[in-house]
């Protein structure tokens, strides 16, 4: 019931049955007490007739209403909430609910300027004006249904002018276009246009996924063209690296005994096959030279062996005369 009147134009107040009815009350009571000879009966009624009475020339307005009295048929007074006065019969008093309301409208299947179907889903939020809801009750039959109408050709024009693009990147500013053509219109009526957003921009599915597909082939594109400028930056390194190995033989054999070994370590116990001529660019190319590497590195690793012994043993020694120093002392 509250969302009905929510909905309603106004909802009218103001005939007399209360009056009539508490009339009939007080009589009815009064000759049952009489006949009765019940004093208690003959006052009851006495009271609920005058209480049905003393409403009928009352309203209660609520604090997020106004009303208009009209007196037999013409506009009287403007009123607000609280307890007010009125005239059974004489006077008919319309309320309006001047609280924020939400409305939804579409535009279906609307041809955008480059001729691309497209339905718009929006939302529209306006409130009657406290001043001014003798505009919105007497200057427009139903406002409701004629802002939502008014809201609806206004966004099909907008949507029709524009790209497609546009919709989908300048929401913001159709939605203030729409707004102030709205506002206009609907400021006669006595109504305040609060907002109005476009929520949902819907488009066929075959349109949908050819964009997909496109904004698909854009990514690939820019990470091939990433790629590549890494593989440019990439071959001038390798350039600045040739240049410094050209001049220095020597780095160039130490580099390619690196890779060498990064690629056995990462292998494992793989055998991996390398040319002769890699071998001979590193200087292992004949026995003699591989015989007089594999005795180098005998003797280094001799050396460090006996720098170890030569440590352990001088270790002791020194324990030994300090614990001499000790004793004497």
């Amino acid at each position: 019931m509250i969302l009905d009147s929510f909905d309603k134009i106004v909802n009218q107040k103001g005939s007399g049955t209360n009056l009539i009815l508490g009339i009939v009350v007080a009589i009815v009571g009064i000759g049952i007490g009489i006949l009765m000879e019940s004093d208690l009966v003959l006052y009851l009624s006495l009271i609920a007739g005058l209480a049905l009475i003393i409403s009928s020339f009352l309203i209660i307005i609520r604090q997020y209403e106004r009303a208009i009295i009209l007196r037999l048929g013409r506009f009287k007074r403007q009123i607000g909430p609280g307890i007010q006065a009125r005239i059974p019969f004489g006077d008919n008093v319309l309320v309006v609910d001047i609280r924020e309301r939400v409305s939804e409208f579409k535009a279906e299947r609307m041809l955008t300027k480059d001729n691309v179907p497209v339905t718009i889903d929006a939302i529209l939020r306006y409130r009657i004006l406290e001043a001014r809801s003798k505009d919105a009750i007497l200057n427009v039959q139903n406002f409701n249904e004629m802002i939502k109408q008014v809201s609806q050709t206004t966004l099909r024009n907008n949507i029709g002018s524009a790209l497609f693009q546009d919709i989908l990147s300048k929401r913001e500013e159709i939605n203030h276009v729409v707004k102030k053509i709205i506002s206009e219109e609907a400021i006669s009526w006595g109504i305040e246009v609060t907002g109005v957003e476009i929520r949902q921009v819907i488009i066929p599915q075959e349109l949908e996924s050819a964009m997909s597909m496109q904004a698909q082939a854009e990514r690939e594109k820019n990470a091939r063209i990433t790629f590549g400028e890494s593989e440019v930056q990439v071959a001038k390194r390798f350039e600045e690296a040739s240049k410094v190995y050209a001049d220095n033989p020597v780095a160039y054999a130490l580099r390619q005994s690196n890779m060498l070994y990064e690629s056995i370590k990462v292998q494992g116990n793989t055998i991996v096959m390398i040319p002769s001529e890699t071998i001979n660019s590193m200087g292992f190319g004949n026995l003699a030279t591989t015989i007089a590497y594999l005795e180098n590195t005998r003797r280094a690793v001799s050396k460090q062996q006996q720098q170890q012994q030569q440590e352990q043993q001088k270790t002791p020694q020194k324990l030994t005369k300090s614990a001499s120093t000790g004793s004497s002392s």
